[in-house]
């Protein structure tokens, strides 16, 4: 009897499937996997089998066994399954030991499904304040880094925004503001973002990637995976994302177990809904048009005492019947999202903004901030699905005010390419 100990390990793939170009079968010899630091009990042996029921004519009361689907090999059937592959992970940030996620299990993860930009400047001390919207940088940011999310620790807690233009007389504009701690010269940290394709790069994504699930006597491997859902909700403060992949191919190699694989852990700090705020911007972004100018938009901070975030995929396969995955990759057709706020004080100055459809910048931040430390949810112009002047009077305690928003388009920054322009952005710290 064999223990059920296991562990999840996830590699990116060179082509989708992970194809040798002699055999048409699955290779991983040249990958190098990484066991993922996730929750033990979603792994599981994934996929399902997918076959050809016959309904032959009979003479009597039985079935037939059905056709499987597959390939052969050397005149044997090659084992075929299909499916999802599902995951519970927390966004522990790399902490000092990179600047990057290029290599890292979370930047396997997220980039399966998303596109990324990492700051062209990691740290940078602000050589003066103009207002709370734009500042003077020392180093500077590169044209690509216009989209993506900055950090600084203002007054003790952890502030996010993003910057909407790189470069305005030597300046950096972002939106939505920071906090009035934002004066003087302050440390801005650039991070890594991921966003989902808009414009010409919708439905593109990093990579795929392959998992390999490993026990005391069993082992299966998951090719041609692609992020399919991303849930961020919290554990007492912490936040989680559980992750759905689907896969093109699923099989055993139970003959190759070596037992679970000991998970490798980031140096940095998990994220935790605590010390830092929930901002929307006072006024709408620029939205169904292009802005010549960077958005910098004043902000509304909401006391928000807890959130959850989904983004779904819409995927779609590739067919061919050329291979065993008879796909050559899943298309990225859709991205939608959804940001549910619980609010502990009712803010009535957007009671308006689903009868008005106005659209706010909204930004979700956590602690700690600094060297590969914090994270941040991003809407960039988020509308709302729900009437907030519906309180929830339900309860037995206090009055709350529920807001769920989904992203419409932005045009509030002056580019387009990268991070720029795009609807949602997820940020760790670098």
């Amino acid at each position: 009897m064999s223990v059920t100990h296991r562990s999840l390990s996830v590699a990116v793939e060179s082509s989708f499937g992970s194809l040798s170009s002699s055999t048409g079968l699955p290779d991983v010899s040249g990958l190098t996997y990484t066991s993922i630091p996730c929750e033990r009990d979603p792994i599981l042996i994934y996929g399902d089998v997918v076959a050809s029921e016959r309904n032959d004519a009979r003479d009597g009361s039985y079935t037939l066994p059905p056709e499987p689907d597959s390939v052969e090999s050397g005149g044997v059937k090659v084992r075929r399954r299909t499916g999802q592959v599902q995951l519970r992970v927390d966004l522990t940030t790399i902490g000092t030991t990179a600047n990057n996620y290029t290599t890292n299990y979370l930047g396997y993860l997220l980039g399966a499904g998303l596109l990324t930009q990492i700051s062209s400047t990691l740290t940078d001390t602000a050589s003066g304040v103009i207002s709370k919207n734009v500042f003077t940088p020392t180093v500077g940011f590169a044209a690509a880094t216009v989209g993506t999310i900055l950090s600084s620790e203002l007054n003790g807690r952890s502030e996010y925004s993003a910057i909407t233009d790189n470069d305005v007389g030597g300046n950096v504009s972002v939106s939505p503001a920071f906090g009035a701690g934002f004066t003087g010269t302050p440390t801005v940290r650039g991070t890594q973002t991921w966003f989902p394709g808009s414009r010409t790069s919708t439905g593109d994504k990093e990579h795929s990637i392959t998992f390999r699930v490993d026990g005391v006597n069993f082992r299966t491997y998951a090719y041609g995976c692609v992020l399919e859902s991303l849930a961020i909700s919290l554990d007492n403060g912490r936040l989680m994302a559980d992750m759905t992949y689907q896969s093109a191919l699923i099989q055993d190699d139970h003959g190759s177990a070596v037992g679970p694989i000991e998970p490798t852990y980031n140096a940095g700090s998990p994220p935790f809904f605590r010390g830092s705020y929930v901002v929307v911007s006072s006024t709408a972004p620029t939205s169904l048009t292009n802005a010549s100018t960077g958005d910098t938009l004043a902000r509304t901070e909401l006391d928000c005492e807890d959130f959850s975030f989904t983004l779904t995929n819409v995927l779609t396969p590739l067919g061919h019947s050329n291979s065993i995955l008879a796909m050559s990759n899943y298309e990225i057709g859709d991205v939608t999202t959804e940001l549910s706020l619980t609010l502990s004080t009712v803010n009535t100055a957007i009671n308006d903004d689903f009868f008005t459809r106005t659209v706010r910048q909204v930004i979700v931040g956590t602690g700690p901030t600094g060297d590969g430390k914090g994270a941040a949810i991003m809407l960039s112009a988020g509308h709302l699905t729900t009437d907030p002047s519906k309180y929830d009077v339900g309860g037995n305690d206090i009055v709350r005010q529920q807001l769920t928003y989904a992203s419409s388009r932005f045009g509030g920054d002056v580019a387009e390419t990268g991070a720029g322009n795009s609807p949602v952005r997820i940020a760790l710290g670098i």
